[in-house]
C-alpha cells in the first residue's frame, strides 16, 4: 500500500498477488468504496483480472 501526494490530492494505491477476479457485485464492499471515492469528487479504478493479482487506486483531491 502506499499513499502519496499526487497534484492537488492523494493517490492511494494497493495491491496484492493474490488470485484476482475481484467482482464489484459480489457483496466484496468494492461498490460501496466506488460510490464514497466519487461522492469526494475522487477517481477509483479496480484491475484485478482472474489468476493474477488485484490493483485498486483512488486519488482524493485535498489541498
Amino acid at each position: 500500500m502506499t499513499v502519496e501526494r499526487e497534484g492537488v490530492g492523494l493517490a492511494i494505491k494497493v495491491c496484492d498477488d493474490g488470485i484476482g477476479g475481484a467482482d464489484p457485485l459480489g457483496g466484496s464492499g468494492i461498490v460501496g468504496l466506488r460510490d464514497r471515492v466519487r461522492a469526494l469528487d475522487g477517481r477509483f479504478r479496480l484491475d484485478s483480472p482472474p489468476g493474477h493479482g488485484t490493483k485498486l487506486e483512488v486519488w482524493l483531491p485535498c489541498e
